[in-house]
């Protein structure tokens, strides 16, 4: 099935409302001639605004007296003017008596009244619609416009301003339920103009003289035309959205502000894609495909009502952000993570960055494991994330093995490992530095340092002291229990800066049972393959020392279980 051209049809629309608003009427009624204010520095100022906004001939001229209530306050009537200034007042308030049910009626189902009395006769006036009321008098000399935003200070009739003054500029204030104020009196805080929407139509009152009265003469009377356009062609449909932008991840629903004495019509949106409420102009971001939308705001309806808005609106596509790949480094250094695909950067959270806000950005030293979020902003404003691991090598155990000890002048044969590379201090002692297993000659007692690499690059350290012995010296335990549990099971001396001769067992008899030439060879606790008896027996040991002096101990082991 063909779609149709919904341009065509809002062109089609324009045009129906166009003769809509060509057929419809406008009144201005006030009491029979002179007209208000004759004593008014320049004369007949509302029929000549009267012709600005709708040409000569192109308005009803009606009087309270003899006009017939019912045919202006009918369904080809878009705009109604009541004038009740100076000694008009009477008429106005027995006018708007005899006839407030009919005029409230007619608000309701679409008309546009304006009603303004600046009385210097009778008293306050009583307008209805839920009890607005003219209160006569209330001098004002001053006028300042609450919302500058409003159509009848933007239009289409300019410069209009935002300040007046006058002999007085009103003689009486407006006071009701539920008024939108358009003009106070900001040193008295009192109305002088205000709005009422009443079903389906609306009423601005006012408390004003005519514009011939007021300073400037110029912008306020453009601003009078203004509200006699406002009303008759009811034109200000006018609305708006927080922003133009938005981004198509962000799962919001928006809705339209409607400009002050808007209407709200039928809210649609071209071309398809975009779920918006007709009623409401409630926008579902989420739901809606990614585009730029003109959304039209329009009446079609007979009279004044007809018109139509519109604002564009765009739905944009978040650039992906990444954050690159997972990083892994070792404790105590520093790596880098990037991002790319946006204008704006912010990294969460903040610890270690050297720059939270770069795209790329050191982690300096992390002391532990790291998980970082990146917020990216592209150039549209739309934000998009995505997430990098910083994690930490373990840390490689560098082992040098226990201190040792040696006699002076002699050597041992170092032994490190849990590293790939290794590097000792230089120490001249050291056969080299660059191995595991370097060779240590110190002529006295030194302590090495070695720094070990793993496979990661990751950097350990350890120590290991060589004690040189100076005097030779024999050690023999004093105890010792064969009893099989790997403990302590066998007996041997222990030499420093000395070699072994031999060492010797005897009982308490003094019978030798036990005697070895290898100092790696000791009594297992047995006399010929028998278990000896629980006790103390005697040990003497020979030995040489490095100068090649005897040495020689005697002392006492205690075998036990």
């Amino acid at each position: 099935m063909k779609q149709p051209n919904y341009y065509l049809l809002i062109l089609f629309s324009f045009l129906q409302l166009t003769q809509a608003f060509a057929q419809s009427e406008t009144w201005y009624i006030r009491r029979d001639p002179p007209e208000p204010w004759t004593w008014c520095p320049i004369l007949n100022t509302n029929m000549l605004e009267m012709d600005e906004a709708f040409g000569a001939g192109g308005w009803e001229s009606g009087f309270y007296a003899s006009v017939d209530a019912t045919e202006v306050f009918d369904s080809n009537t878009c705009m109604v003017f009541l004038e009740g200034g100076d000694d008009h007042a009477l008429e106005f308030n027995d006018f708007v008596t005899a006839n407030l049910s009919l005029m409230e009626e007619w608000v309701f189902n679409g008309g546009n009244l304006y009603m303004n009395a600046g009385p210097n006769y009778g008293g306050s006036i009583n307008c209805g619609f839920d009890g607005v009321t003219i209160v006569y008098p209330s001098f004002a000399g001053n006028a300042e416009a609450v919302d500058p935003t409003h159509p009848i200070f933007n239009g289409p009739y300019l410069p209009v301003g935002t300040t007046w003054t006058g002999p007085w500029f009103a003689h009486a204030e407006i006071t009701g339920p539920d008024l939108i104020p358009l003009l106070t009196d900001p040193t008295l805080s009192t109305y002088s103009l205000a709005e009422k929407n009443w079903g389906g139509g609306k009423v601005i009152f006012g408390g004003m003289t005519v514009s011939g009265w007021h300073e400037p003469y110029l912008e306020s009377s453009n601003m009078h035309i203004n509200i006699l356009k406002y009303l008759a062609s009811y034109a200000f449909l006018d609305f708006s959205y927080p922003d133009s932008s938005y981004c198509s991840n962000e799962p919001e629903i928006i809705f339209p502000t409607f400009a002050p004495g808007a209407a709200v019509g039928f809210l649609v949106a071209q071309p398809d894609g975009l779920v918006i409420d007709s009623i409401t102009g409630a926008i579902d971001i989420g739901l809606s495909l990614p585009g730029t939308y003109t959304i039209y705001n329009s009446i079609e309806d007979d009279g004044c009502k007809s018109d139509s808005a519109e604002f564009t609106l765009t739905i944009h596509v978040p650039i992906p952000v990444e954050a690159g790949q997972d990083v892994s480094l070792c404790r105590g250094s520093t790596t880098s993570i990037s991002a790319s695909g946006a204008e704006s950067y912010e990294w969460i959270p903040t610890t270690y960055l050297s720059d939270p806000t770069a795209s790329i950005t050191d982690v300096e030293n992390p002391l532990t494991d790291m998980d970082y979020l990146v917020v990216g902003t592209d150039i549209n404003g739309c934000k998009d994330t995505d997430d990098v691991s910083v994690t930490l090598f373990p840390d490689p155990i560098i082992d040098a093995g226990p201190d040792v000890d040696i006699p002076l002048g002699g050597y041992t044969v170092l032994n490190v490992t849990g590293g790939s590379g290794y590097l000792w201090n230089e120490d001249p002692t050291l056969s080299a530095y660059d191995i595991f297993n370097p060779t240590a000659s110190p002529q006295d007692t030194t302590t090495y340092y070695v720094t070990g690499t793993d496979a990661n690059g990751c950097l350990g350290f350890d120590t290991i002291t060589v004690n040189v012995i100076i005097e030779p010296c024999i050690h023999t335990p004093n105890a010792f229990s064969p009893n099989g549990d790997g403990f302590n099971d066998v007996f041997q001396p222990i030499l420093l800066a000395c070699t072994l001769n031999d060492f010797s067992i005897y009982n308490r008899w003094g019978e030798q049972i036990f005697v070895s030439t290898n100092i790696n060879n000791g009594w297992n606790g047995q006399v010929n393959g028998k278990e000896a008896e629980l006790g103390a027996y005697v040990v003497i040991v020979n030995a040489t020392a490095i100068n090649g002096a005897p040495l020689r101990a005697n002392t006492n082991v205690i075998l036990v279980k």
